[in-house]
């Protein structure tokens, strides 16, 4: 069967382990969470070293068969987990011999296909075969981002733990910094924790001094300097873009993704619909939800429509200059933030 994160947590909490499972999405931090509490809950913390077996990529069939059906030592089952296990990989025999092997697993065993270095496609053939034999005879789980106000819950409680204290805004702008993601959030609260020392705090400027911001998070504060007419603040920003080593293809692209999101959040509002509703109906899950419906949202309603298209088309014409134009780069993305600029002022008039 298919199941969400949150049915899936409770059920391990609850003991009721399966026999199979694939865990895939886009939150690492979870998929791993969620596995090795599988690991716990099967074998405990004394039997890993006789009763876990750890496999990466696309083991061999003949190889994963003799382990599923190899007994426990001293215990009533065993843990196989198959780390970024891709389908698409296999040749078809190979594929064949693998659903055929997932399609009978004993009672004595555990099988957890787990993704973290990869993202499945779940509309290619093999993979779409795989998840349904698994559904058929175990349990799928696609783990969807965390939202940020849970991630910087998580992170306040982490800190806390550790003799540290961190406040939830300021660990949402930590959230934030890093693009929704959990792993990073709590990658960079270990640090943060690290530097403050225990019965320390963590403060804002810790946070701006410590961790680096996402690229797209870098562009939406260019995205806002410029829509507030602020041109120190967006020359700026275009220094430590440069300064960062950042390929002006990427720093475009990220420009023309936040314009985009602010015309299509705009024709949202114009339509009536909630932020929450907008985020869904273009596909943002996770911190870019959260993002989207508290950021972006909001700052596109102060903007006009107008504008906003001009915006989109200014972001094309440049993205085909940059692309075929023996010009400098960094001067035509300069030029282009003055062409933003000169838009927002005669909307202004």
């Amino acid at each position: 069967m298919k199941i969400t994160e949150d049915k899936l947590a409770s059920a391990i909490r609850s003991g009721n382990i399966g026999k199979l499972y694939y865990l895939y999405g886009k939150e690492p931090f979870l998929i791993n969470m969620h596995t090795d509490r599988i690991i716990k809950k099967t074998v405990g913390d004394d039997a890993l070293d006789f009763n876990l077996q750890r496999l990466d990529g696309n083991p061999d069939p003949a190889l994963l068969s003799d382990y599923i059906e190899s007994l426990p030592v001293f215990a009533e089952r065993k843990v196989i987990t198959v780390k970024d296990y891709d389908p698409e990989k296999n040749d078809n025999d190979t594929d064949r011999r693998m659903l055929d092997i997932i399609s009978d697993i004993p009672d004595t065993v555990v099988v957890v296909f787990y993704c973290t270095g990869i993202e499945p496609d779940e509309k290619k053939a093999k993979t779409k075969k795989f998840i349904a034999a698994v559904e058929k005879n175990g349990i799928v789980c696609a783990v969807e981002q965390m939202k940020a106000p849970k991630i910087a819950e998580l992170c306040v409680k982490k800190a806390a733990k550790a003799g540290v204290v961190l406040s939830y805004d300021d660990a949402l702008e930590l959230t934030e910094r890093v693009g929704g993601s959990m792993t990073s959030a709590s990658d960079e609260t270990a640090k943060l924790i690290s530097y403050a020392g225990e019965g320390g705090t963590v403060t804002r400027d810790n946070i701006n001094a410590l961790v680096p911001k996402r690229l797209e998070a870098e562009v939406f504060d260019l995205a806002a300097a410029i829509n507030a007419g602020k041109r120190a603040d967006a020359f700026r920003i275009i220094d430590e873009l440069f300064s960062q080593q950042i390929s002006p293809v990427n720093i475009l692209s990220a420009l023309s993704g936040a314009y985009l999101d602010m015309y299509c959040a705009k024709l949202a509002k114009v339509n009536g619909i909630s932020p929450a509703n907008a985020a869904q109906m273009f596909g943002y899950y996770g911190g870019r939800q959260w993002g989207f419906a508290n950021k972006v949202y909001p700052a596109a309603s102060r903007l006009e429509t107008g504008y906003l298209r001009e915006t989109v088309s200014l972001m094309s014409e440049t993205d085909i200059k940059l692309k075929s134009s023996a010009v400098d780069k960094r001067i035509i993305i300069e030029e282009a933030v003055t062409k933003l600029f000169m838009c927002r002022e005669k909307r202004q008039r």
